[in-house]
């Protein structure tokens, strides 16, 4: 009689990313709009706007909270770009397709804003933002569009 034999199965599940990769972050993102895609205001009332850095904290606490799946990407339509929002849907569904649904998800904080004027009606905003699990850098460039700000680039570390 011949001892049995047995097969080692040919795709072993590995249980975790390859040695030296880091595993999928679902807040991770970075996208802008192509320069020349939001017409520039000839001359912004820059009085009527709100002030940019409290502005900049509450958007990206919010695009964080999209990447994280505990708020709508239809809540920042008019926040953002119309290129940039759906980088941002497209990301955010990608993440429940890899990741599936989170758990319920943590409440995302502002730490500290930033923020530099590149010229009038446009400006570039540093936020730090704890994610529930992870403090993040993000830099977010917003410019007057309509009488209002309407962010053109989001980048979250």
């Amino acid at each position: 009689m011949t001892a049995p034999t047995t097969l080692a199965p040919r795709h072993a599940p590995t249980g975790g990313p390859p040695d030296g990769a880091r595993p999928w972050d679902r807040v991770r993102f970075s996208a802008e709009t192509e320069p020349g895609a939001v017409e520039p205001e000839t001359e912004p009332d820059l009085d009527q706007l709100p002030p940019v850095a409290p502005w900049a904290a509450t958007l990206v606490r919010a695009a964080v909270e999209v990447l994280t799946g505990s708020r709508p990407t239809a809540q920042l339509t008019r926040w953002l770009s119309a290129e940039l929002y759906d980088q941002l849907a497209r990301r955010a569904g990608l993440a429940v397709r890899v990741l599936g649904r989170p758990d319920p998800a943590l409440c995302a904080r502002v730490r500290r804003v930033r923020c530099t004027q590149v010229r009038p009606g446009v400006h570039e905003a540093a936020v730090v933002v704890h994610d529930g699990v992870r403090i993040r850098a993000a830099a977010v460039r917003v410019e007057c569009h309509r009488g209002r700000w309407r962010a053109t680039a989001l980048e979250i570390g």
